[in-house]
């Protein structure tokens, strides 16, 4: 992968970032509870932190960026908020890892791990062994990777998924303007 394939990649998540800041504005109380915050508010710390985990992933066994996604999802199920009032912004970036290191997958998400463990961040699982969960009492969002194995023989397939999560806040729900807008759905 070129040097200036991973520059127009990371410039791209720069550039996401950078408009969810424009759109979520600074908060006039900075001791806000998490409650108290709205979701344009959530929205940058939580791409910023998928960002800075991305960079830290070494561009040499980057493929390809298969996917990056903005959103907001619901906190809840529908049964216990029918209307999705309570959400959390979520960004995602898939990293394609190229066949010459496909065999090292798991070791260079666990190197992408330890990176936060050495900045104090707390290490543990989600859902099961496969999907680890990082979080600091630092950061408002959590940040969970898992991966997918690169065939054996070929070494390739091997993906790095990282998502950063931000906390629940309340909304007006998923057709809200703030939603429609900070989606980009208009």
């Amino acid at each position: 992968m070129s040097t200036g394939f991973t520059t127009r990649v990371l410039g791209a998540l720069a550039a996401t970032a950078v408009a969810g800041l424009l759109l979520s504005g600074c908060s006039a109380d900075g001791g806000a509870e998490k409650a108290q915050l709205t979701l344009a508010e959530t929205k940058s710390p939580a791409q910023l932190l998928r960002n800075e985990a991305a960079t830290r992933v070494p561009e040499t066994v980057i493929d390809e960026v298969l996917k990056s996604q903005d959103f907001s999802s619901a906190c809840q199920t529908e049964e216990t908020d029918p209307k999705g009032l309570l959400r959390q912004w979520d960004s995602t970036v898939r990293l394609g890892i190229n066949a010459a290191n496909g065999a090292r997958t798991k070791e260079i998400l666990d190197e992408l791990a330890n990176s936060f463990v050495e900045q104090e961040w707390e290490l543990g699982n989600f859902g099961g062994s496969s999907i680890l969960e990082l979080t600091s009492p630092d950061s408002p969002s959590v940040m969970h990777l898992s991966m997918v194995k690169a065939d054996e023989e070929t070494g390739e397939g091997g993906v790095i998924q990282i998502t950063s999560s931000g906390p629940c806040v309340n909304t007006d729900g998923t057709d809200s303007d703030e939603v429609r807008i900070l989606e980009e759905r208009g």
